[in-house]
This record gives structure tokens, sequence and C-alpha cells, in this order.
């Protein structure tokens, strides 16, 4: 199991791992006030290229790879998939992979996608779906796509596909990698290497769901915090 929690200014939450799957709890951080566009579904180029620029700036790269973060914004808290790194914007489209995505109904969305193939639900008391092709300049661009204003008890899914007889564009042994936030700086976490990228059916997927650390943890911390927990798994 893969954990996502927050932690604004110290890296306080606990991390596990187990043997089979694993386990971890990963902080969420700060990021950007300005870290989507004007207003939901719109992510624009140069807020992602911000959010990039912020974890890379603590050592961490994304480029090539599908970087999952949990950060609080101008959204609030948000969970984000980053599709390569996004460095210019370019209409070739040497990178391609499938997304389908499911969050709670009043979860905001925002997206970059430069292909346009990629479709929004609307909101609703139900679930809330985001499903397509992303397409993008995979030389030096980048797409990305992130739900947001979640609350305890949220619940989200992703999953990703190779599209048959399209280029990745993507590094193909180590697609995917979770960063978290240590109360200083941006970290990759520690994954092994079979939990990184796609499966003999060329797919990847987990779900996340948001929490509440104990009371016992917010009394040491001694700042409210909420956090993901993410499984992964595949999904049908």
């Amino acid at each position: 199991m893969i954990a996502t929690g927050i932690a604004t200014s110290c890296g306080a939450a606990q991390i596990g791992i187990s043997a089979i799957g694993g386990g971890l709890v990963l902080n969420s951080g700060p990021l950007s006030t300005r870290a989507f566009g004007n207003g939901p579904t719109q992510w624009l180029g140069s807020s992602l290229a911000a959010v990039h620029a912020s974890i890379n700036a603590s050592g961490v790269s994304t480029n090539g790879r599908i970087t999952f973060v949990a950060a609080e914004t101008n959204a609030g808290l948000a969970f984000m998939a980053l599709i390569d790194q996004e460095l210019v914007t370019g209409v070739n489209a040497g990178g391609n992979v499938h997304m389908d995505s499911v969050a709670d109904g009043l979860n905001q969305a925002y997206l970059k996608d430069t292909s346009g193939n990629v479709v929004i639900g609307a909101n609703g008391p139900n679930a809330r779906i985001a499903s397509g092709n992303f397409g993008w300049n995979s030389n030096g661009g980048g797409d990305g796509f992130a739900w947001a204003n979640l609350a305890s008890g949220n619940t989200t899914t992703f999953r990703f596909n190779k599209i048959a007889n399209l280029a990745l564009g993507l590094n193909a042994a180590s697609t995917f990698q979770f960063v978290t936030w240590d109360g200083v700086k941006w970290a990759e976490v520690v994954v092994p290497a079979s939990l990184l990228s796609f499966s003999s059916t060329d797919d990847y997927g987990f779900s996340a769901t948001v929490l509440v650390p104990s009371p016992g943890f917010l009394a040491v911390a001694g700042i409210p915090m909420l956090g993901y927990a993410v499984r992964r798994r595949r999904i049908a």
C-alpha cells in the first residue's frame, strides 16, 4: 500500500513499506499559491512548469516520468499526476498515454492536455470521471492532471495504459514515481522497481483515499493535517 499524508511545516508523517505492494506514507507540501490556472479544468502550461520547477529545485527529476504528488495549492488539497516535464509547449505528440481517473463528484479537476483528447465529467452528487489520451511534445513538453479541493474521506483512482502503435515518450523501465515533502524539500520515495513500470498488460493503476491522522499524531505535529492512502492495484 502507498499512503500519502500532509505536513505543512515538518516531515512528521510515518512511512512504512511492507513486503508485497509496499506501504508508504507521503507528506504533501506547499506549492505555488497559483499552482493551477484561472478556474477549474484549466491548468496553464506556465503554472504546470512552475510546479515542476519547485520539485526539480529539490533535486528530483520529473523528465520522462509520470510523477504523483500531493500538494497544498490555491485550490486546496490536490493530488497531481505530472506527465513528463513541462518546459515548452509544442504540438508534436511524441509522447502518448491513456488515463482513466475517478474522484468524488464535488472535487475540482485541473487539466493540461496538449492534444485536447481528455474529457472531464461534470460535477455532481456521485463520481466524477476524467478519461482520454494524452498526446504531448515529449521533447521538452508535458501534460498534467489533478484532482483538487479534496476533503477527508474522498477517494480517487488512477489508471494509465500504453496506447498501441504510439510512442510512449516516457522512461519505459521506470515510468512512475511518487514524491513526498520532508518538511524542507521534495524527495522521491523509494519504491521497488517492479511497482514503477507498466504491467505485462501495459496498464498501471491504484486508488487513493484522503484520510485524517490519529489524534495522537496531530498532537505531536501541532497542526491540522490531511492525507492520502494509496493502494496500487489493477483497476478493471
